[in-house]
């Protein structure tokens, strides 16, 4: 059985959530409208869920007709940690798998609807890139780099908006080639 916090991400409209607010700050009003199919007081139930557990933060609340409309943001990227990872079954690594690749291929899909439909798009110049490498690393040396790669990340994730800053998405994924 997974932990907690596994359990909390990793439920299916909790995971739709997080795919739709990991890029950008969204009202419930705004999540409800990219999730049409959930009941509008399930979707506040699972924000909530969301919030108590340290995924989402609380980032503006803006007073509207005698209500809080409450803007929601990642407190961080969510992540699990070994002891949240116990007791799963390889159905529920799959399901992680899906939801980081369902999540990057949301993003993908947003930045392709913001360009016409007709002309080129232009990858290098919008900064978009992608590659696939095979890497020769000790257990140390890919530990090392990827503390190197969270601090950067993290570092940059603390960076506020600003008309000089473009909002970017970062994944990345390691799995053994060997199996």
């Amino acid at each position: 059985m997974p932990g907690a916090k596994a359990d909390l991400i990793l439920h299916p409209i909790r995971m739709q959530i997080i795919a739709a607010i990991s890029t950008y700050r969204a009202t419930a009003k705004e999540l409800g409208e990219a999730m049409p199919e959930v009941p509008q007081t399930t979707l506040y139930r699972h924000i909530n869920a969301l919030v108590e557990g340290g995924i989402l933060k609380i980032v503006e609340e803006n007073p509207i007709r005698g209500t809080v409309e409450r803007v929601y943001a990642l407190a961080a990227p969510p992540t699990l940690a070994p002891e949240d990872l116990q007791g799963m079954t390889k159905q529920d690594y799959e399901q992680v798998f899906t939801m980081i690749l369902t999540t990057l291929m949301s993003d993908a899909r947003r930045y392709l609807a913001s360009k016409p439909d007709s002309g080129e798009i232009d990858l290098l110049a919008d900064g978009v890139e992608f590659s696939k490498i095979q890497l020769n690393l000790s257990d140390e040396e890919y530990k090392a780099m990827n503390r190197q790669i969270v601090d950067m990340m993290m570092a940059a994730a603390n960076n506020e908006p600003s008309p000089k800053r473009r909002r970017r998405v970062f994944s990345y994924l390691f799995i053994p080639a060997d199996g």
